[in-house]
């Protein structure tokens, strides 16, 4: 029906059919507008995207760098998380700099304020609030995901701050002096393991770390970067440093934890993670030299060279080589990976290497080194020395680096020529750092200064060559005598690692030995003990095989036999 076929009510008062009141018409028009909002409405929710039904809700974030979905779908917080959210350090912004149509990446204009987040909020509905669209609001807070939270600090349009909900810390008030997060700083926490720590505005650069390494080591940094095609922000995942003796053939890898707070030059205080970012950000390609400068800032280490590799670089490089073999030595339930010898292509070693749900970041770290050695043990098995130069151009898509080839290749025969027990393997573990939380409620590790200089300085201390090598004469035999799976291969490959020669494995006579046993056929007591180190077995399982004791195979007789009992234990971490 039309409007002007509506037909008044017969025998109503003052009605007519061609003289309407005024009453009659603002109803009329009034019924128009109405169906017109109606209608508006229903094409707005029709073409809005479905996330917004999502919305932040009492919760933190389970990690500062969350894998994008493929759908803009805001994650539901569950209030169980117990992380923290991605911190937002404001880096310094010159003063009465204009304001550009789209604001640079992870720097907040001028004229914009900070909005912190309340329940029902979502970046769309906080996007149409703002006068802004969602990918700037993402763009300017450095969020390569969806999901935000209540109490977490977005940089907006405009000078509103939002009140807090809560509190940044319990007792946390007025009077609460801040503490300044200096890299090593001798702190106590509020409570527990974690502190408070209120980075200055524009943070002092602190003196660079100093530590006794010698000058004949050659150090890369290996870095594996979470960043994504189109991503404007990303995070490193990892962080290798290895170091090459240039004088003996021996290589030292020390893994980095993401979440060490340092100070990063030209910048200040944040995760060592964020480096690579801000230097990209300050100047196109300067993120490997911010985060050469920020390692020899806070931890001495002097960095020549870097390998940058994201996720599909690293999968490219794994399957080239047909996969890597890995001595899996804890269970991994979050991806339905059993303790045992795998052998992985570059996808699954990718899920291992990041894998940290039912672990921790320190763990992954050995992990990422594992899948390393592995690497190079691989490379070796496939003479991939002379093919070199042909891999090089084939994968240099794969990753980016400052090692010219020549160089590679020098460094190729000095890989060629280690042993397995010439590869020291650390990291900056949980003896080295502090938990603290920041203000924006961020959960990152303070370094300690004397820890980590006994750490550097006992990982590039010489090692005598005897001290290193002496494990290559002794030869073992490895038999399961308990239940666990694969148990007697897991202990050879760390006895292998560890230098020493296994040359048989197998299942004993019964699998109910309660204690392991470590039979010294020839040798002395201190062989045993440096077996059972490496097997992380009591000292008290090393014995002197007695008279009667048969040889595994009298024709191939060896120095040592490992009875691995039930409290051997493969993961140990």
């Amino acid at each position: 029906m039309r409007l002007g076929e509506i037909v008044p009510l017969r025998g109503a008062r003052g009605m007519g059919i061609q003289d309407h009141d005024w009453l009659t018409d603002i109803l009329i028009w009034m019924t128009f507008f109405l169906t017109a909002a109606l209608v508006a409405v229903g094409v707005d929710l029709w073409l809005w995207p479905p996330s917004e039904a999502s919305v932040a809700q009492v919760g933190v974030a389970s990690s500062p760098t969350a894998v994008p979905t493929r759908t803009p779908a805001p994650e539901v917080a569950s209030a169980s998380t117990s992380a923290v959210p991605f911190p937002t350090i404001p880096p310094t912004i010159v003063a009465g700099s204009p304001t550009p149509a789209t604001p640079p990446p992870c720097v907040p204009p001028d004229d914009w304020g900070i909005h912190i987040v309340q329940e029902g909020n979502t970046l769309f509905s906080l996007a149409r609030r703002y006068g802004v669209d969602v990918e700037t609001l993402m763009y300017v807070n450095c969020l390569n995901t969806y999901t935000i939270f209540i109490g977490q600090r977005l940089y907006v349009p405009g000078a509103l701050v939002t009140p807090s909900p809560f509190p940044a810390s319990p007792g946390s008030g007025p009077s609460a002096p801040p503490a300044t997060p200096r890299p090593g700083a001798s702190v106590t926490p509020l409570t527990g393991k974690a502190g408070v720590a209120t980075p200055p505005p524009s943070p002092t650069p602190p003196s660079p770390f100093r530590v006794n390494i010698p000058n004949r080591y050659l150090n890369i940094i290996l870095l594996g970067s979470d960043r994504r095609p189109g991503s404007g922000a990303w995070r490193t995942d990892s962080m290798i440093v290895v170091s090459v003796d240039l004088q003996d053939p021996t290589v030292r890898l020390l893994s980095i934890p993401r979440d060490l707070w340092v100070y990063i030059p030209g910048h200040g205080y944040n995760r060592i993670n964020t480096a690579d970012l801000w230097g990209e950000l300050a100047k196109r390609g300067s993120g490997p030299d911010r985060i050469k400068q920020t390692i020899y800032q806070n931890l001495g280490i002097p960095i020549h060279y870097y390998v940058r590799v994201d996720f599909q670089g690293f999968i490219k490089i794994i399957d080239t080589v047909g996969g890597v073999t890995i001595d899996v030595d804890c269970p991994l339930p979050d991806i339905n990976l059993s303790a045992g010898i795998h052998h992985m292509d570059g996808k699954h070693a990718l899920r291992y290497a990041r894998s940290r749900k039912s672990t921790n970041d320190f763990d992954r770290g050995r992990r990422q080194r594992k899948v390393l050695l592995a690497l190079w043990d691989q490379a070796l098995n496939l003479d991939i020395i002379p093919k070199l130069p042909e891999l090089w151009r084939t994968m240099s898509n794969s990753f980016q680096t400052d090692l010219p080839l020549d160089q590679v290749i020098n460094l190729a025969y000095v890989g060629a020529q280690l042993r397995p027990q010439r590869i020291i393997s650390r990291a900056i573990g949980p003896a080295q750092v502090q938990s603290w939380i920041t203000p924006e409620g961020a959960a990152v590790l303070l370094p300690r200064e004397a820890e980590i200089r006994k750490l550097l300085e006992s990982l590039y201390a010489p090692v005598p060559s005897g001290q290193l090598d002496a494990p290559e004469k002794v030869r073992l035999w490895v038999l399961n005598g308990n239940n666990r799976r694969e148990a007697e291969q897991l202990a050879a490959a760390a006895l292998k690692w560890d230098g020493f020669r296994v040359v048989g494995t197998g299942v004993a006579d019964r699998r109910d030995y309660p204690l392991t046993s470590i039979l010294v056929f020839r040798g002395d007591q201190a062989t045993g003990e440096r077996v059972a180190r490496s097997l992380r077995v009591p000292l008290t399982a090393v014995q002197m095989a007695p008279p009667d004791q048969p040889q595994p195979d009298p024709s191939n007789p060896v120095d040592i036999l490992v009875i691995l009992g039930r409290n051997y234990d493969p993961c140990q971490r």
